[in-house]
């Protein structure tokens, strides 16, 4: 089910309405409860209610558009109402059986700015450049196609975005972001999702999300800002890490603090959502990076709180194979704190 920005939706597992402020993709969205905070629910959680009376309506959506029409030659047909950015999209050619055969690596420019890109495979510390370009308004750029299988081999892919425009524009600072592609979950064909930008079949990766705004203060804080705001942190951290691998019994084990304080500086202008955004973003990369050098255990400190942070690491760490996870050790972390166990 597609919901829109302004529709009002009820929760399936719990009590409660509220508004959709954001379409975050195909199968989450970001919606303002009644206390006035927002949230990120997975659409499958969520029910249509009555629409807010006076709210904006966006029109139904056109049907799917053929697979012709979403090529290079014919970039308008981008379907407008998914938020502006850059995405990598992973689009299986057999869309009744998407884990079945070859999927396109496509990376498509949805956005008013003209890009300039480069894709880098990342091999060790080095990296070698495997597609460079430009990308106009709204247009997309194919890759390659690659087996589910062969996508272990681009396990991980720098993405290096300078966006500019022929006619005056607003500054869009410089992107450099990384997606690491897990070849297992490919193999599934929930994985695959409809998708807006495409009206097919997809497995979607934000690369440049373009609009970030703070509800209770309306500063725009881009994806950029939170990089930033992060890199700030990391600096600053002298005399602790805040993740930091060490030995116990000859077994590899790493512990991370999700505490907002110990992840940012400052975090003034920020939406609880943003703020559980970063905090997520810092939980995956840590569990990849743990997984890709085999630790045995890795520990996240989420704390107690309204225990939203805690449900939404558990949620992450259910999409994963070969760990199993449980609440860390009462008497170390209280309750404020999830083990886990890599296989």
């Amino acid at each position: 089910m597609n919901f829109h920005k302004g529709d009002k939706v009820r929760f399936l597992n719990e009590k409660g309405e509220g508004t959709v402020t954001r379409i975050l993709g195909s199968s989450q969205v970001m919606v303002e409860v009644e206390d006035g905070f927002e949230f990120p629910f997975p659409v499958s959680q969520l029910v249509p209610a009555q629409p807010i009376e006076g709210s904006p309506r966006l029109p139904k959506p056109e049907a799917a558009k053929p697979a012709a029409t979403i090529q290079k030659e014919k970039p308008r047909n981008l379907n407008p109402r998914q938020p502006d950015g850059v995405y990598l999209l992973l689009v299986p050619q057999n869309q009744h059986i998407p884990s079945a055969g070859m999927l396109d690596l496509l990376l498509i420019n949805h956005s008013d700015y003209e890009v300039y890109y480069t894709l880098s495979l990342k091999e060790n510390s080095t990296y070698t450049c495997v597609q460079a370009g430009h990308l106009g308004v709204r247009e997309q750029a194919e890759v390659d196609a690659l087996t589910p299988q062969e996508v272990d081999n681009w396990a991980t892919l720098k993405c290096d975005l300078l966006f500019f425009s022929e006619e005056t524009y607003e500054h869009k600072a410089p992107v450099s972001e990384t997606v690491r592609f897990r070849g297992v979950k490919l193999f599934k064909d929930s994985t695959y999702t409809d998708h807006l930008l495409i009206g097919r079949k997809a497995c979607v990766f934000e690369i440049a999300p373009l609009e970030a705004v703070s509800v209770a203060t309306g500063t725009v804080l881009t994806n950029d800002d939170l990089q930033r705001m992060l890199r700030e942190k990391e600096r600053n951290t002298t005399n602790q890490n805040i993740s930091k691998p060490h030995h116990k019994n000859l077994v590899l084990e790493k512990e991370v603090d999700l505490h907002i304080e110990e992840l940012l500086d400052n975090w003034n202008g920020m939406s609880n959502a943003q703020l559980l955004d970063v905090q997520l973003r810092r939980m995956q990369q840590e569990l990849d990076e743990a997984i890709a050098a085999h630790l045995h255990k890795i520990i996240f400190i989420h704390g107690v709180g309204n225990g939203r942070l805690k449900q939404e690491v558990v949620r992450v760490l259910k999409t994963y194979r070969g760990i199993r996870f449980h609440d860390a050790s009462y008497s170390k972390y209280g309750a404020g704190a999830t083990e886990v166990v890599i296989l």
